[in-house]
């Protein structure tokens, strides 16, 4: 049995990482002391710049083409923060791009399937966010910790990830990261079957990201758009047994250019989920037109959870092979 595929903390445990990070973070950052080479301002910036520059390429590539280079720079960051000095507020922004870094080798483990991995630079994430003294970066963590919880584990630790973060952060943090832990926890409740709950979440979500965009928003918030926001009220709502409504998000999102913003791997994946929304209202040929689209934009992509949907979507189509989209779609999948 391949143990990458599976959660090393759950339940008690992963609650128990959110409350020590969220106690954690509230101290001030320890200046590094190390004796080695002295890091300045101007190659920091440097640094910031090449995490921007990883994000954005996470947005358009699969999780096994660029792991190679992100895990290379989260080594590097790491040699840094054991070895460099600097004084305390180089030191703070050293530790929040290194808990970027690990957090995006997180997210990539978690896109190519590989669970276990995945955790564990989540948790170091944590630990750097502490260490920086940064709660934002670290409620990020918590927000993509959700997702995988969700999708692998408990729903309900899901929803506690997020509620540590929220409490974390909310008082102190811009409108465009409320919204994004808002709509996160309405994803989250909507895989306990929690409508009442995931309704308020999303239309507490939208109505912050209508505040606008702020100066001291993080640099890792531009993700969250009105596109992105609908699409994960769609996908909520596909799951809480109301296809038309999720349509209806999506429709929202497409017109919101959620498309266009460049986050291929994630249109890709709204896709796969709009392709479902069809076939749970009978439209047969619409669900296979917009299931074949999605598997000619992953034949580029390549990423593991809309190549598992599409999976499922062949499952589900393949009782209808009396139809001709779905033989046609069947034959091009095979």
């Amino acid at each position: 049995m391949d143990r990458r595929g599976f959660l090393i903390s759950s339940g008690a445990t992963l609650s128990g990482i959110a409350a020590n990070w969220s106690n954690a973070v509230t101290a001030l950052p320890l200046p590094l002391d190390a004796p080695g080479r002295r890091l300045d301002p101007e190659v920091m910036t440097r640094l910031e710049q090449r995490m921007d520059d990883l994000r954005h390429l996470d947005d358009v590539l699969s999780g096994s083409e660029l792991l190679p280079a992100a895990t290379e720079e989260y080594r590097l960051l790491n040699r840094l923060a054991s070895r460099a000095t600097c004084d305390s507020r180089v030191s703070r922004r050293l530790f929040s791009n290194l808990a970027e870094a690990a957090r995006v080798c997180g997210f990539l483990h978690f896109d190519a399937g590989q669970h276990a991995q995945a955790q564990r630079f989540y948790i170091t994430s944590l630990r750097a966010s502490a260490s920086a003294g940064d709660p934002e970066v670290g409620a990020n963590t918590l927000n993509f910790m959700a997702i995988q919880t969700y999708t692998k584990g408990n729903p309900q630790d899901a929803v506690n990830l997020v509620r540590t973060a929220q409490d974390r952060v909310t008082g102190s943090t811009t409108p465009r990261v409320r919204a994004l832990l808002h709509a996160r926890a309405g994803r989250a409740l909507s895989k306990t079957g929690n409508r009442k709950g995931c309704a308020r979440e999303f239309d507490a979500a939208r109505d912050a990201f209508a505040k606008g965009i702020h100066d001291d928003d993080p640099p890792w918030a531009y993700s969250v758009t009105e596109g992105e926001i609908e699409m994960l009220a769609g996908s909520s709502a596909l799951d809480l047994g109301d296809p038309r409504r999720a349509l209806h998000s999506f429709t929202a999102a497409q017109q919101a250019e959620y498309s266009a913003a460049g986050h291929v791997r994630d249109g890709l994946l709204y896709l796969t989920r709009t392709a479902r929304a069809h076939l749970e209202l009978g439209d047969i040929d619409a669900a296979c037109a917009t299931a074949a689209e999605a598997l000619q934009e992953n034949s580029s992509v390549n990423s593991a959870r809309p190549s598992d949907v599409l999976s499922d979507l062949r499952d589900q189509l393949a009782p209808h092979r009396e139809v001709r989209a779905v033989r046609e779609f069947l034959k091009m999948s095979a």
